[in-house]
């Protein structure tokens, strides 16, 4: 099975790498594991004024941010076997458009949790993602 897992460097999305950590047995050992990051993008009258090596750049440093991180979390947990992906753009869509071009089954996502206002609580990313989705979502408060 191949699992997206979106991170943001976000205390959400490292609620999902622990989840994924403590049931490596379902979702990780003997899976495939992505892990994708997607920065915003630089708005286009922004990036006509830069060199695309600039642009690059920057969008290289800010997901070296995240994905450092998440490397070091996931080594202490002993998971040394997973892909990265990093894009930019608006991450709902970019997260829908790998899992589709990558053949996912599955994409867990961070949430901000369950409550009396259910939806409002999961978070934009989430809610679009598992609003659109054409595989399994699985959401990790």
């Amino acid at each position: 099975m191949k699992i997206l897992v979106p991170v943001d460097g976000s205390a959400h999305a490292r609620k999902a790498l622990d989840y994924l950590a403590r049931h490596r047995a379902q979702f990780v050992d003997g899976h495939s594991l992505v892990v994708v990051h997607v920065c915003p993008g630089v708005p286009g009258h922004v990036a006509r004024h830069l060199r695309k090596g600039v642009i690059a750049d920057y969008y290289a440093e800010e997901a070296a941010k995240v994905i450092e991180p998440v490397k070091a979390l996931l080594a202490g947990h002993g998971i040394a076997d997973f892909a990265i992906e990093c894009r930019h753009g608006r991450a709902a869509q970019e997260i829908l458009k790998l899992a589709a071009a990558s053949g996912a089954d599955m994409v867990v996502l961070g949430t901000h949790g369950h409550g009396l206002f259910g939806r409002a609580l999961l978070g934009p990313v989430a809610t679009r993602v598992l609003g659109r989705s054409g595989v399994a979502v699985l959401l990790v408060p």
